[in-house]
């Protein structure tokens, strides 16, 4: 039975553990959670370093805008 994160399926035995998984964590190092707000999160088990919540609309739209904003600087120059 498939299991269901951020609108992706994924095979249950051949993902990761499970707990990880209902964290929000995926490979760990990609985080997508929904239900969580916030747009940076710190990676866990680690002294630096965060990412980006996949599951927060705000994310999509700055990595939107961040991709126009360098095709118009490779234009320009």
């Amino acid at each position: 039975m498939p299991e269901r994160m951020c609108g992706y399926s994924f095979a249950k035995e051949n993902f990761m553990k499970s707990s990880n998984r209902e964290d929000g964590w995926l490979t760990g190092r990609l985080y997508c959670n929904r239900e969580d707000k916030r747009v940076m999160i710190k990676r866990p088990q680690s002294e630096f370093g965060y990412t980006m919540n996949l599951g927060n609309k705000w994310t999509w739209i700055f990595h939107i805008v961040f991709v126009i904003i360098i095709v118009i600087l490779v234009n320009v120059l």
